[in-house]
């Protein structure tokens, strides 16, 4: 970890300037994946359905706010302690968890256009969230792709997100709107990384954690 780093100019955008600037740290990464997820692979439209799976994490909040204000319907996977952030965030359905053992798997709203998965899934799990993905529709998975269904036209990727100064740009321009909240877990002095990592190795951490230099 280190207090400052060079990167091209060409895949920076200016900081929002409603927000701390330690805290602006938080939209990068995350906002991206979640922008190209939605947008760049599985095209989502106003009307459509998704599911996003694992919807609690850093990820899942920026994919929850962008998919309604994108006007689809958003049902989303959660632990409770995370489920009124993202009813704040427009999420019209909550689900606890997947039952993967259930023979069917049925989950409320289903089948989805989208089905946006960002847990890592056995295969078996991972054909489970398929065959809740409509005909013709995407599952696309931050850690894993899935099987693909030509008969059914359901198409399947995994994401790698990459820098996109204008798609960030954007990303900023809604957070100066008001249009999208950071997700910021919680903010610690740099020396606390260890823990920091800790409790992100054990699921503990809602959103992305600030690490600040300590004087």
């Amino acid at each position: 970890m280190s207090e400052y780093v060079l990167a091209p100019a060409e895949v920076l955008a200016p900081a929002p300037q409603t927000v701390a600037l330690p805290d602006s740290a938080a939209l990068p990464t995350v906002g991206l994946t979640a922008w190209q997820a939605l947008f760049e692979i599985a095209d989502l439209l106003a009307g459509q359905t998704i599911l996003i799976n694992g919807a609690g994490g850093a990820v899942g909040g920026y994919a929850v706010q962008l998919a309604k204000q994108a006007g689809a319907v958003v049902t989303a996977t959660t632990k409770p302690a995370s489920a009124e952030r993202l009813r704040r965030y427009g999420a019209d359905r909550l689900i606890d968890y997947i039952d993967y053992d259930a023979a069917p798997v049925t989950l409320d709203g289903q089948p989805f256009d989208v089905v946006l998965n960002l847990i890592s899934t056995s295969p078996e799990q991972t054909a489970t969230l398929a065959n809740v993905v409509a005909d013709g529709g995407f599952l696309v998975g931050t850690m894993t792709s899935g099987p693909e269904d030509p008969q059914r036209g359901l198409r399947t990727q995994r994401i790698f997100v990459r820098s996109d100064a204008a798609q960030l740009a954007d990303l900023v321009a809604r957070v100066d709107a008001g249009q999208l909240q950071i997700d910021v877990a919680e903010r610690r002095p740099l020396s606390d990384i260890a823990a920091v990592h800790d409790a992100a190795d054990a699921g503990r951490l809602p959103g992305k954690t600030i690490l600040t230099p300590t004087d």
